[in-house]
């Protein structure tokens, strides 16, 4: 069909409005007849809009474009609900919340189109959460499993390793064959071709789709975003494929949205951020979730910024409650040298469990009263110069089970490695001849991670270690 200019639509248009006024990204007009809110109008200049509020004196549109607006110019109908091109040809690619590609790697193929805003999946079609979602991260997998169709928030202060952790996710998870749908809002260009730089040298780019907008771009685009992200994840979801999407991070489209609110001279409430502000991140979050007709899942992880490590900011406790979990990073973690710098004390994933078999349960909770050992023997340290046995030994249980669960940003563990290695130190009982280096190369070399394990061959790999040490 060949392509109609902004200008012909608009005059071959019955319904049209008028500008009456543009402040910044913000446009007013008078009433549309037909236009509902997230309807997508076309300005007689060429702009796009799309309609975001609708007053009695007529409509506010955000500009979608740097198309200049005047007062006085038409505007008109186009689509009553915006919508994102998508299609296959999607994957690999970099693209801003237009779907307009930002790789240089030329045309995006397309196929059809599918809406930004739509409601998640009401509660008929939903099914149990039971499956885990494996991310290779010992910490996680073990002590705070997620679940496929969950949505977990992954909070910290800046630089403490939210980024690198969700990295690691979308590798594993687009090596294990999941449509991986990663959401940059607001990030420096650097840090966007830093990221391109890790799924390219991991092998996983051309499985990985990443909708971009760099800090200082246009507003609305910012705002839209995470609704792009979405709706790529969702083109999948419906095409019987598990996703997972990754939105870095809320806090920027937070404070994004407020502005855009201001500027809309809405009624600012707490840290004048608007009232709708809980109400349009957890409707986000909520079209993760599992398919009852079909089986498949979408997971969110959303990142979350808690300055100065503080989880009680406005933010942080929204993002909390509508989430099914937390994963906390603490930069005092991180400065004791621990990857990743994972506050246990303060993490929880709320139906993670139920995704464990018995024994990687009984697991998790051995290794967790391990740890609270620990670090009740460390806080009695300070207060006395003599240790008793049993504390020496709860000290060295402790110091080699994080030793064993930390790990690079680069390294991936599967679940019969993780439990190799956790039985192992657990059964070792605190004698300090046990490697922890040795033992992890020793999983590696015995369990490949890239061929599946069976519970016998773990359990006499694990007899065999703690019979002959490790070699």
């Amino acid at each position: 069909m060949p392509k109609v200019e902004p200008k012909t639509r608009v005059t071959k248009t019955k319904a049209t409005a008028e500008v009456v006024a543009v402040r910044e990204c913000i446009v007013l007009t008078t009433p549309l007849a037909g236009a509902p809110v997230f309807a997508e109008v076309v300005f007689a200049g060429g702009a796009r809009g799309v309609v975001w509020q609708i007053d009695t004196d007529g409509l506010e549109i955000l500009l979608l474009n740097n198309q200049p607006v005047r007062a006085g110019e038409l505007v008109a109908l186009q689509s009553e609900s915006i919508s994102l091109p998508v299609g296959k040809g999607i994957v690999g690619r970099v693209i801003d919340p237009l779907g307009k590609p930002l790789d240089g790697r030329g045309y995006l193929a397309t196929s059809s189109q599918v809406p930004y805003f739509r409601s998640a999946p009401n509660f008929q079609e939903r099914d149990d959460l039971n499956e885990q979602l494996v991310t290779g991260v010992s910490y996680v997998d073990t002590l705070l499993p997620i679940v496929k169709g969950q949505r977990i928030a992954i909070m910290g202060d800046s630089k403490s390793g939210k980024t690198s952790f969700m990295t690691q996710v979308a590798i594993a998870q687009a090596k294990s064959g999941k449509s991986v749908v990663y959401v940059l809002i607001a990030k420096r260009r650097i840090e966007v071709n830093r990221l391109v730089e890790v799924f390219k040298k991991a092998g996983v780019m051309q499985h990985i789709t990443l909708v971009v907008t760099v800090a200082g771009e246009s507003l609305p685009l910012g705002v839209l975003a995470p609704y792009a992200g979405c709706a790529v994840a969702e083109y999948f979801w419906h095409q019987k494929k598990d996703v997972v999407v990754l939105y870095d991070d809320f806090s920027n489209f937070a404070k994004l949205y407020r502005e855009m609110s201001l500027l809309l001279r809405n009624n600012a409430g707490r840290e004048a951020y608007p009232g709708d502000m809980f109400h349009v991140q957890s409707a986000l979050l909520e079209r993760a979730g599992k398919l009852k007709a079909t089986g498949f899942s979408q997971t969110i992880l959303v990142a979350g910024a808690t300055p100065n490590n503080d989880l009680t900011g406005y933010q942080a406790t929204s993002l909390i409650s509508m989430t099914d979990g937390q994963i906390v990073f603490d930069t005092e973690i991180l400065r004791r040298g621990i990857m990743p710098a994972i506050n246990i004390n303060l993490s929880v994933s709320r139906i993670g469990g139920r995704s464990q078999n018995p024994t990687m349960q009984q697991l998790s909770a051995k290794v967790m009263q391990e740890l609270s050992n620990f670090r009740s023997a460390e806080e009695y340290t300070r207060f006395s110069d003599q240790m008793s046995d049993f504390a020496q030994q709860e000290i060295e249980i402790g110091r080699q089970l994080t030793e064993s669960l930390s790990q690079e940003p680069n390294d991936f563990f599967s679940l019969p490695q993780q439990r190799a290695m956790i039985e192992v130190v657990l059964g070792n009982k605190g004698a300090g001849q046990l490697d922890i280096d040795k033992l992890k190369r020793l999983v590696q070399k015995k369990l490949p991670i890239h061929k599946p394990q069976s519970d016998e061959v773990v359990t006499k790999l694990i007899a065999k270690t703690l019979k002959d040490g490790v070699a």
